[in-house]
């Protein structure tokens, strides 16, 4: 009876361990951006995001979000705006195709926010940076929205410029299903 016990509980417990694995849902992940240029917005996303998750709110330490962007893929509405920001004189994507996010650490603020310690790698600066995340979650899927602001020029996107703003403002919403 213990034999048995003891074994159904091992299950549980691996069971809900490996459920926390997270499957990238590639048609409701986003990665979006605003900047002010000449006075105006200038929205732009990037489309090839490729976000690998291991999430439980129970076990933070063991927990991340890591993320590669294709610069490539950046689209503003605008072709010769993209392959201006393509250029070296912004992202340099033929040297540097990918932005990187590689996490360290997340914390919990409240039931569902936290806070995402991390590495973010563009051209070739990485900078450490504490993204909020907010959770929502069900049965079968998560998701994560942030809001938060970079200055572009930390990481030598662009020089300095009287028209052109250095805050890029990103809304990253990522959603992924359990395994």
């Amino acid at each position: 009876v213990k034999t048995t016990f003891l074994s159904i509980v091992l299950f549980i417990c691996a069971f809900s361990l490996s459920a926390q694995n997270l499957v990238q849902n590639l048609s409701n992940t986003t990665v979006n951006f605003k900047i002010k240029n000449l006075g105006l917005n200038v929205d732009g996303h990037f489309s090839d995001i490729k976000i690998e998750s291991n999430f439980n709110k129970n076990a933070l330490a063991n927990s991340y979000l890591n993320a590669i962007i294709k610069v490539n893929s950046i689209d503003t509405g605008n072709k010769t705006r993209n392959k201006s920001l393509s250029e070296k004189d912004y992202f340099d994507s033929s040297t540097y195709p990918e932005i990187r996010l590689k996490s360290t650490a997340i914390k919990k603020k409240t039931e569902s926010t936290y806070l995402l310690t991390a590495q973010l790698t563009i051209k070739k600066t990485t900078k450490t940076v504490t993204i909020p995340l907010q959770l929502s979650e069900n049965d079968t899927a998560v998701t994560f929205t942030s809001y938060f602001e970079l200055d572009r020029r930390d990481y030598k996107v662009g020089k300095k410029s009287w028209v052109m703003s250095d805050t890029v403002k990103i809304n990253v919403v990522y959603s992924a299903d359990h395994q």
